[in-house]
This record gives C-alpha cells, sequence and structure tokens, in this order.
C-alpha cells in the first residue's frame, strides 16, 4: 500500500522521476509481484537505489525498475524461494520463481537497452543454475555493487541518496518525499513472517488459559488484542478482506454453542475449529503460508500453555494461598453429614449436566452435582439420589 500510495502521489504531482530506496532480506512473493508490477506499470520512470541489500523478493523489486543504483556494500540477488520453516519451496515453486525472474530480467534488458545474461537472474533463485566465471553449481548467485555494475545488473554506485539523484541527473528537480506513514509502519512490522506467528501464539496461548482460569481477566484481554491486531494488520495491509474476521469469530460462536450448548463435541465443534482455522489461511497470499504459520502457531501455544500451567503449578504463589493442612475426624470434623441433608431433594439443571454441572434448589440454593453419566439439557427436574463424600448423584425427576 505504501509503493502504491508513493506511486500515486507521484502520478497525482506529474513526477518525471521516482526513486524508491530500497534495503530488504525480501517478503512474501505476492508482495513481491505486487510491487514489481506496481513499479513496471508506473506511468513515471522509476529508479532504485539499493542502500545496503535488495536480498529474495528485494531482488526482483529492483530488477523491475528502470534504472538500478546500488551503494558500495549493497549486495543483489539470494532470492531461492523458502516455505515458512525456512526450508527451500518445492521444484514446482522454484521453476515459477525461475521464469519470473528471467523474464523481469529480459524485460529490464529491453527498457534499458542494455545487454545482459539473464540466467544471472535465474541463478539468483536456484542453486542448480550454474554460470561459468560468475556461479558455480550449488551456489545461489548474490551480486556486489561491483558485480552487478560489471554485469549490467545495475547501473550506478552511489554512497547516499542525495549522491544518487546527482548521479542520475535529478539534482536540478524539486525533490518530494514521501515516508511511511505511522499506521503503515505498523502494520508492516505486524504482518512481517515472523510477527504474525507470534501474534496467533500469544493469542492462542492467553485464551487457553483464559478459559481454564476463572473470571475473565488478563489472559483474556491480551488474546482478543493480539488476534485482534493479526487480522487489523492484515486487513490494512490488504492480505485479508472483513470475511476473514466474520469466518473467524463465526467459528468462536460455533465453539461457545458447542461448550455451553450442545452435548459432547460434535458437529459445531468441527465446524467452529474448521472456521477459525480457515479465517487465518485464507488471511495469507497461499494456503501454504497460512497453513505453516497456523501449525507454528499451534505448536508454540501447546508448549507455553503446558509450561504456564507448570510454572502455575509450582509457583509460590499459588503455594501460599493453598492449604496445606487438613482438618481430620478426630480433630472434630466431618464433611459428608453436611451434603446428606440433600439426598432426595429436588432442584432444576441451571447450565446442562455432561454430566457434571449445577441445578438450583426450590429456596434459590445452588449445588455442585454429577449426573449418571448422561446429557442433562438446561430446565430438567433432577433428584438427589445419592451422596457419596462431597460428589452428589442426581437422576431425572419421573
Amino acid at each position: 500500500d505504501f509503493i502504491n500510495r508513493g506511486l500515486l502521489e507521484a502520478e497525482k504531482r506529474q513526477a518525471e522521476r521516482v526513486l524508491l530506496e530500497l534495503k530488504t532480506f525480501g517478503g512474501f512473493a505476492d508482495s513481491m509481484t505486487e510491487i514489481g508490477d506496481a513499479i513496471s506499470s508506473s506511468k513515471a520512470p522509476v529508479y532504485v537505489f539499493i542502500e545496503g541489500r535488495a536480498i529474495s523478493a528485494g531482488a526482483y523489486i529492483a530488477l523491475s525498475a528502470n534504472k538500478i543504483v546500488m551503494s558500495p556494500d549493497a549486495v543483489l540477488g539470494a532470492s531461492q524461494p523458502l516455505v515458512a520453516d525456512g526450508t527451500p519451496a518445492p521444484e514446482k515453486t522454484k521453476a515459477a520463481f525461475r521464469k519470473m525472474f528471467k523474464a523481469v530480467a529480459e524485460a529490464r534488458a529491453q527498457k534499458t537497452g542494455v545487454d545482459l545474461n539473464p540466467l544471472l537472474a535465474e541463478a539468483m533463485v536456484d542453486p542448480e543454475v550454474e554460470v561459468e566465471g560468475v556461479v558455480a553449481k550449488g551456489e545461489l548467485l548474490a551480486l556486489t555493487a561491483k558485480e552487478a555494475i560489471e554485469h549490467n545488473y545495475a547501473d550506478l554506485i552511489a554512497d547516499n541518496r542525495n549522491q544518487a539523484i546527482a548521479k542520475l541527473g535529478l539534482a536540478n528537480l524539486t525533490t518530494v518525499v514521501v515516508q511511511q506513514t505511522p499506521v503503515e509502519s505498523l502494520v508492516r512490522f505486524l504482518t512481517d513472517p515472523v510477527i504474525s506467528p507470534l501474534l496467533l501464539t500469544v493469542g492462542f496461548t492467553a485464551l487457553i488459559i483464559e478459559v481454564f482460569t476463572a473470571g475473565f481477566g488478563l489472559a483474556g484481554v491480551i488474546g482478543i488484542i493480539s488476534l485482534l491486531l493479526f487480522f487489523g494488520a492484515r486487513i490494512l495491509s490488504g492480505l485479508a478482506g472483513m470475511e476473514v474476521i466474520f469466518l473467524f469469530f463465526l467459528g468462536l460462536v460455533l465453539m461457545v454453542i458447542e461448550a455451553f450448548v450442545i452435548p459432547g463435541f460434535g458437529f459445531a465443534g468441527i465446524l467452529g475449529l474448521l472456521a477459525m482455522g480457515g479465517s487465518i489461511i485464507l488471511s495469507y497470499a497461499t494456503s501454504g503460508q497460512g497453513l505453516a504459520s497456523l501449525g507454528i502457531a499451534l505448536v508454540w501455544s501447546i508448549f507455553l500453555v503446558s509450561l504456564a500451567f507448570q510454572y502455575l503449578k509450582n509457583s509460590q504463589l499459588l503455594k501460599r494461598i493453598i492449604l496445606k493442612t487438613s482438618a481430620e475426624g478426630q480433630h472434630g470434623y466431618s464433611a459428608v453429614p453436611i451434603y446428606q441433608r440433600y439426598l432426595g431433594s429436588i432442584g432444576v439443571v441451571v447450565p446442562p449436566l455432561r454430566p457434571a454441572g449445577v441445578i438450583e434448589l426450590a429456596d434459590g440454593e445452588r449445588l455442585d452435582v454429577v449426573s449418571e453419566g448422561t446429557f442433562i439439557p438446561i430446565g430438567q427436574q433432577v433428584k438427589v439420589i445419592a451422596v457419596e463424600g462431597r460428589r452428589i448423584l442426581v437422576r431425572v425427576e419421573g
């Protein structure tokens, strides 16, 4: 969105040239092609100044420009496609990237009139591509500034933006700098391939902890905020639409219905899980990226939840609030008789018994009870048929 906004601003001002400063380790393939297409279709010629690095997707973006200026320490290339866990992408994806990089290199040659070898662009993507005297088989190609100039993959070398402007012959033009807004910077940060799964992990972990703790507290707030940041950033960046939030909350509603209305774990629960998982996957450019991020988040969430409960189990705070001594019968304490008085009492089921739950007696008193293993819905009259210690057993009355 930032690049598109900048190019629209340039078109609005009828700019003669656009200079894009580039410093990146890469990103998602869909963003790479969108930015490359935006640069290629710009009415004003776009020049790129590579400050430090244009790695991976950055190389494709740079090659889409009319001219490339590199800082002396800049590197261009090393663009092998990877999946979310850092391993090389399947051969089908790699083959597609090779053709894309070859095509953008050929387009650069046609636009600028320079003579370059498009096989070098393929060697940036595939380590199996060998170019004699440039890159050996088994190595990814990454060009330094001098090497890029030598092979016509760059046009000039400049120390900084001002020097780049001067060497490009643009010093006499009025310069208008378009910078990222704070919101754009935040969205860019939150949609980072590392940060997005982290937000999901925090969201899942916090909500799971919230479910297993009394009331609604800090964990629930953190979980909701994390998921809102995840979805909000992806919507603002254009990676997803409002439908993903609708799908996620539909899944959440189905899970709540499954937990508190419908007995057991069945159709609604499965649909809820599918809807929530699907919403996350759909918020990514490809299903592979979405599945990888969801998988990473789930694995880390399970680990962190286990760690959290283990910590709580052994925490000094919990030990201080738990009574370690017990009152025994020989000291005059008896736990059973107080519950024996409920034997034969009639009550109404408040939340469903699954088989455990709560009933309300005629005088308004509520009891924690358990059925004989069957589900009993809300509103059903039940009778206390047995008391076993603190366990109160009920059966449907009549």
